[in-house]
């Protein structure tokens, strides 16, 4: 077997491993998958929401400037707010579905993709971190807010 072979190994490995992590991680009862109102123009909890991100996201998405989005699964969040989607790597790439989507992570595109990401990076995407709840997403988004360089 040569050398190369164990990595791609290793990356089916790690995705599907943190996939039953998030899936076991995110909360179960949330009521609409409509993008919150409130969370564009409502800041939420911060407190609340590193509570929710430290539970359901962190298994895939590093939170700290010293986070390396490189051998994560996913990107770093660090920065997230103002950056353009798809453009930080992860063990897995960079996602071509979220650079196509274009848009820059503000309050209000953070929103409409945590609400559903799936109708951005197709129903076979690893991503397990759906929020339906608005006063969730608001509260993540606060959070997000907090982590910048």
């Amino acid at each position: 077997m040569s050398a190369i072979r164990p990595i791609p190994l290793f990356a089916l490995t790690a995705l599907l491993t943190t996939l039953v992590a998030c899936v076991s991680n995110t909360p179960a009862a949330h009521t609409s998958g409509k993008p919150a109102a409130s969370a564009g123009g409502t800041k939420g909890d911060a407190a609340n929401g590193k509570a929710l991100v430290m539970a359901s996201c962190t298994t895939c998405h590093g939170v700290t400037a010293e986070a390396n989005s490189a051998a994560m699964v996913a990107p770093s969040l660090f920065g997230v707010v103002g950056r353009k989607a798809g453009t930080v790597k992860s063990l897995v790439g960079p996602s071509e579905k979220l650079k196509t989507y274009g848009v820059t992570w503000s309050r209000e595109t953070l929103d409409a993709f945590l609400a559903n990401p799936l109708a951005v990076l197709g129903p076979d995407s690893a991503m397990a971190g759906i929020l339906k709840d608005p006063k969730e997403r608001a509260e993540v988004i606060a959070y997000l807010y907090t982590l910048k360089k």
